[in-house]
């Protein structure tokens, strides 16, 4: 009924919306280059779980061709370093085709709108969707974890399950261990 033409004339607003955001690719990207330290937030939060301390080294977002900057994360409780991620944040061949690299062939699709470094993907029966902000010295990454669901004609709505928010301040411009005239690739 009028409900469903509404929610459909929404949703085709939406995607008006996000096509012409592609177009708008060549933006300036977020200031990442930097050592980033904070701390992760897991919502709804399990009770007891310790905190986790996050140090982020990051080099600025890719402007050439098929290039790649570092994108280390360790995660550390009470001190104790829990889990390194060690990932290289890419540009293919244009603008739009940039990636996050996890290693072994395993590559995630990030794309540059409104200033944001987005990600959508399924692992499993669950998609996931990260978006990274820069506001000056602070980043702040989010992931939304939602139930999937088979696609259908009509509108499907997901059960949310949780927001990860990983919320960081810049300590250097270059990364950790990067030499003194550092020139991200």
């Amino acid at each position: 009924g009028r409900a469903a033409l509404l929610a459909a004339a929404g949703l085709f607003a939406i995607g008006g919306v996000l096509v012409g955001a592609r177009v708008a690719r060549a933006q300036e990207g977020p200031d990442l280059a930097g050592t980033w330290a904070g701390t992760l937030e897991n919502h709804p939060a399990r009770p007891g779980a310790p905190r986790v301390d996050v140090t982020i080294e990051l080099g600025a977002l890719p402007t050439a061709d098929s290039t790649c900057v570092p994108w280390r994360t360790t995660y550390r409780e009470q001190g104790t370093v829990r889990m390194v991620k060690d990932y290289r944040l890419c540009r293919g061949q244009g603008a739009a085709d940039l990636y996050v690299d996890e290693g072994e062939g395993l590559r995630l699709r990030a794309d540059l709108i409104g200033g944001l470094l987005l990600s959508t993907f399924k692992a499993g029966t669950v998609l996931l969707t990260t978006r990274l902000a820069v506001r000056g010295d602070t980043l702040v990454e989010e992931i939304i974890t939602a139930e999937d669901a088979p696609a259908t004609d009509g509108v499907v709505s997901l059960r949310t399950r949780g927001v990860q928010r990983l919320t960081v301040v810049r300590r250097s411009r270059a990364p950790a261990g990067a030499p003194a005239r550092w020139t991200p690739r």
